[in-house]
């Protein structure tokens, strides 16, 4: 879907391979097993058939779960010794979740074992003791670990924004740390609290950004509606974000409505946001609505481009030759078929 796809803007699996190699030599583990899980995605997606570059991925995926491991097992153990027994549970919990190595599970799985056979002491409150106090700023995610604290946070919230376009990382971190948060808890699957953050953000002040991201939440419970709605409003107080017209004009396509989208495309090559993308998504509407020689016009307008020409050249390619232009499909494939853009 391409308000997913839209976020990854479109990264291959070699980007969040190297992005994860990097990650994890930075000892940054959970960042990159994220980055690792995301490029075996894109593997799988693409139909990659290599099964020693799939090993690969995956050998380096269970080493950073392993990694995180036994860092819980570590802190399953002190909390043990200070008498923690609920943080050395999640812990313990945490690492049966993440970890691949089978010592490090057992060692886990025993000790859990012991917790449960030990007769559990009788808790005491006090008005000054409260067990969730220490953790006010840790989030749980989906993908199944906590983030260490608020530095962890600001490292994952950098690895959503950091492919975005433009200025909109900058304009994202400028939005403050509240905002980061309504981010990485809409990613951890919980929307309506992100939605009250979004929404107590806006009263102060709408913005593009924040309506975008709620129309993400929207599409994600299945409101369609209220998604158009926001990518509407998002466009409104902004015209210069592509984000918005990206995901709208998707949002047309899933509903059956791709000439209403025709518009908003041209609009976006006319102000040069993201033309080269603009056009090939021109050029796949106009294939859909029938009409193949706009779309070659498209395409063929994108084959001076540095970093989608190659992308353009294999979709005119087909479009040549089902005219008879053998030599100049012959031509395009000689010079894009082996990446020489």
């Amino acid at each position: 879907m391409f308000l997913k796809k839209l976020f990854g803007f479109d990264r291959d699996y070699k980007y969040w391979q190297e992005k994860g190699d990097g990650l994890l030599k930075q000892e940054r583990f959970a960042d990159a097993r994220d980055a690792l899980g995301e490029a075996m995605g894109k593997m799988e997606a693409a139909g990659v058939a290599d099964a020693s570059l799939l090993a690969a991925v995956r050998d380096k995926y269970a080493e950073a779960g392993n990694r995180l491991g036994r860092l819980n097992l570590d802190e399953a153990g002190y909390a043990l010794a200070r008498g923690d027994r609920e943080k050395a549970g999640e812990h313990l919990r945490m690492v049966m979740d993440l970890a691949d190595d089978a010592d490090l599970r057992k060692e886990a799985a025993e000790l859990l074992a012991g917790m449960t056979d030990d007769a559990t002491p009788e808790k005491t409150d006090s008005p000054h003791s409260c067990s969730g106090c220490s953790d006010t700023t840790r989030h749980t995610g989906d993908e199944g670990y906590e983030t260490d604290d608020a530095l962890h946070m600001e490292d994952r919230f950098d690895l959503y924004i950091h492919t975005l376009p433009c200025d909109l990382p900058e304009r994202y971190r400028d939005l403050g740390e509240e905002f980061a948060q309504g981010c990485l808890m809409s990613l951890g699957g919980r929307g309506e609290e992100a939605l009250g953050v979004f929404a107590g953000l806006s009263a102060a002040g709408e913005n593009d950004i924040i309506a975008y991201e709620t129309a993400l939440i929207f599409y994600r419970k299945g409101d369609l509606a209220g998604c158009e709605k926001a990518l509407r409003r998002s466009i409104e107080i902004n015209g210069m974000n592509p984000l918005g017209y990206f995901s709208l004009v998707q949002l047309m396509g899933e509903t059956g409505r791709i000439a209403e989208a025709l518009p908003f495309l041209q609009l976006m090559i006319n102000n040069e946001l993201l033309p080269d993308q603009a056009r090939l998504l021109l050029g796949e509407a106009h294939i859909l609505l029938g009409d193949e020689e706009s779309a070659m016009d498209c395409y063929s307008g994108v084959l001076s481009s540095k970093g989608y020409a190659q992308e353009a050249a294999m979709k005119l390619i087909p479009l040549l030759e089902k005219r008879g232009r053998r030599e100049d499909a012959a031509y395009l494939a000689k010079k894009f078929k082996k990446g020489c853009c």
